[in-house]
């Protein structure tokens, strides 16, 4: 009887301790396939970081994904690929139909990061203020169609003042959702540029919001008008859900951007003073 408490308890204890394990873990590995990291990184930026930062510290609206214990106990993008597969849209985030291969890289990049983050001296500080004010000027008032809906005269006046930092700066460019970076604190559906959402129940009467929380048994929204939330169970199609999203311009963009086009705007922005 001693021995069954002893390996019971025993197990409770690996259990708790697995994933700091594999974080500590990952702190201590270093990577193992560079070429897997770059393809990472490349995958990161043009997808993620818009929402999680470049370097998946967190960005505009997303957590920091170095701290994840689902990226901590991934194993070759496995649990990484299937969360991506699914996606919250709840809080959000589209899904990403990944392939296989994408998914080992994006993992490989952030369990490098992790080992990164716990080895502070071997961070290299990049500077991304590398590309062509005068290109990014172009592209702004051309072939990226920035001109129709922002004015560096009017909503962007100054913006490169307001964020003296380059890497917030590209994170606002690329998609200003949520709260921006020094903001003052507030409910994610109180935040500028969250998803929008029309619920019309049978009995009529549609209601409008920001959107709280979407899946296949309910959908609640925050609604403006009575300041209150409200929610409605769903079964198949009942009630009808319209998600519309205020900045699909710039989720039309994300796959369209290169690294030269993302690097020459935040030049030009930056110089917005």
């Amino acid at each position: 009887m001693k021995a069954g408490l002893v390996s019971s308890a025993a197990f409770a204890a690996f259990a708790f301790f697995s994933p700091i394990a594999a974080a500590q873990q990952q702190a201590l590995t270093a990577p193992a396939d560079p070429a897997a990291v770059e393809r990472g990184q490349q995958l990161m930026t043009t997808e993620c970081g818009f929402c999680h930062g470049s370097n998946a510290r967190g960005g505009s609206s997303g957590p920091d994904l170095t701290r994840s214990e689902l990226v901590q106990l991934d194993e070759n993008g496995k649990q990484l690929g299937e969360f991506l597969r699914a996606g919250r849209p709840d809080k959000g985030m589209p899904r990403f139909e990944f392939t296989d291969a994408q998914n080992a890289d994006l993992a490989a990049f952030l369990h490098a990061q992790i080992y990164l983050n716990s080895n502070r001296r071997l961070y290299k500080i990049l500077n991304i203020l590398v590309g062509d004010p005068k290109a990014g000027e172009t592209y702004f008032n051309g072939a990226g169609g920035c001109r129709s809906c922002h004015s560096p005269g009017g909503d962007l006046k100054g913006i490169g003042a307001k964020y003296a930092d380059p890497v917030a700066l590209q994170g606002r460019m690329v998609l200003p959702r949520g709260v921006p970076p020094g903001g003052a604190p507030m409910p994610a559906h109180r935040a500028p540029n969250m998803l929008k959402v029309t619920v019309t129940p049978p009995s009529g009467g549609a209601v409008s919001g920001t959107l709280v929380r979407l899946n296949d048994f309910e959908v609640t929204l925050y609604d403006p008008k009575s300041q209150q939330m409200r929610s409605w169970l769903r079964s198949g199609d009942v009630p009808k859900v319209v998600v519309t999203d205020p900045l699909q311009g710039h989720v039309d963009l994300l796959p369209k951007w290169t690294d030269a086009d993302m690097h020459n705007v935040t030049a030009y922005l930056a110089g917005l003073k």
